[in-house]
């Protein structure tokens, strides 16, 4: 549904009367709203996979985005669009069921770090095909379009989980059912509390996360007031940009594990940093053709994330890896919250000539310092006390590290 959900927002503002500046905004409290239903029900959703196993848990929540595009299919004004596209996420996990599904299968160390990046290899597939999909289906079809195809892929992901995915959770793993009396904040409270370093990867990804969200709110509305894209020059950057995720996972990630043995914290931290530059590189672009070559050079940045999320899931015991993904997701959601609001304001201020067009961005960018800022106190941390790993098998010390 990407860009055709933001280019749907920004239509049928349009059509309400409204303009750019008040879309924006629009834009942003829509944002919001979803990011905060997430919030809510992340770490849960997460939980209950932890005790009734992962396949339920997935099953339901393809069930659900099937039904909200179908809904957003026949959505015909703003506030029905935000409303519906704002209560489904309470049935949108951010990825921590699946993450958990890695964690469950894979053991802890390189390994994972290459299973999630394969994860979001995926992601960049559809971030390729979805995107120029979207945009040619809005540009030649008609509004509903993009949505009528994202419920018939979600009703096919549905029925292929349904006949095809195992349950990779089995019962002699799973948290034991007097666990549902604790809430998802007690457990995590007490993961932070025993394993110090992860109170800094928390920070780390909470501020990687706004820094994301700043931009990824109002991409779409800032590329076509900067560089005058409409929605199909839109669908084929951000396929670039999922080409850009699928060549740092295939191509960039193994090789960078193999060379920064013993320095991955480095690999994080820099990949942070080129993300802070690129978004700079963005705004200071002076078309929309030097947007493309700077992806292409900080087409490497995108391996923060899998590295960062396996080195957090080695402290985490085997029978709590869905609810620390589910708390990690709704930290992040509730970044994109923070993000969703700051980002579409800086751009209706931008809008209407109080601050620079690129304000959104030079705001993600400060978010990225600060996030490499937060991975190398962790560092620091884990050299003055190396805490004790929780998953079965044994992995380099250096990877508590990111």
């Amino acid at each position: 549904m990407m860009p055709a959900f933001n280019l749907r927002v920004v239509s049928l503002g349009e059509a309400a009367g409204y303009d750019t500046a008040a879309v924006a905004n629009a834009m942003g409290l829509i944002s919001a709203f979803r990011s905060f239903t997430e919030f809510t029900a992340a770490p849960l959703l997460a939980s209950w996979s932890d005790r009734l196993g992962r396949r339920r848990v997935i099953l339901a929540s393809a069930l659900a985005f099937t039904l909200e595009a179908t809904l957003m299919a026949v959505s015909t004004g703003l506030v029905m669009l935000g409303a519906v596209h704002a209560t489904f996420g309470c049935f949108a996990s951010g990825g921590a069921v699946e993450t958990s599904c890695i964690a469950d299968a894979t053991p802890a160390g390189p390994k994972r770090a290459v299973a999630v990046g394969r994860f979001f290899t995926v992601i960049g597939a559809a971030l390729v095909l979805g995107p120029a999909l979207g945009g040619a289906l809005l540009a030649r079809v008609g509004g509903s379009a993009p949505f009528a195809c994202a419920a018939c892929l979600g009703l096919t992901a549905f029925l292929a989980t349904a006949v095809a995915l195992p349950e990779y959770l089995p019962p002699s793993r799973r948290a034991p059912k007097e666990s549902t009396t604790m809430l998802p904040a007690a457990g995590v409270y007490r993961l932070l509390s025993q394993t110090p370093p992860l109170r800094w990867y928390v920070a780390a990804s909470g501020l990687f996360s706004l820094g994301m969200a700043l931009y990824g709110t109002v991409n779409v509305l800032w590329l076509k007031e900067a560089f005058g894209w409409d929605g199909q020059d839109v669908g084929h950057f951000l396929s670039a940009v999922g080409a850009a995720v699928i060549t740092s996972q295939v191509l960039v990630l193994p090789g960078v594990l193999r060379v920064s043995k013993g320095r991955e914290s480095l690999v994080v931290q820099g990949a942070m940093m080129v993300h802070a530059f690129k978004f700079i590189g963005y705004a200071w672009a002076p078309s929309g053709k030097w947007v493309y070559v700077v992806l292409a050079l900080s087409t490497p940045t995108f391996c923060a994330a899998p590295v960062l999320s396996s080195l957090c899931t080695r402290h985490v015991p085997a029978t709590q890896q869905g609810l620390w993904s589910g708390s990690m997701s709704a930290l992040n959601t509730a970044a994109n919250v923070v993000g969703a609001l700051t980002g579409s304001r800086l751009l209706a201020l931008s809008l209407r000539g109080f601050l620079p067009l690129g304000s959104p961005l030079y705001a993600g960018a400060l978010c990225h310092m600060l996030a490499a800022l937060c991975v190398g106190c962790a560092s620091l941390t884990v050299d003055k006390k190396m805490p004790e790993s929780h998953d079965e098998e044994g992995a380099p010390e250096s990877l508590h590290g990111a």
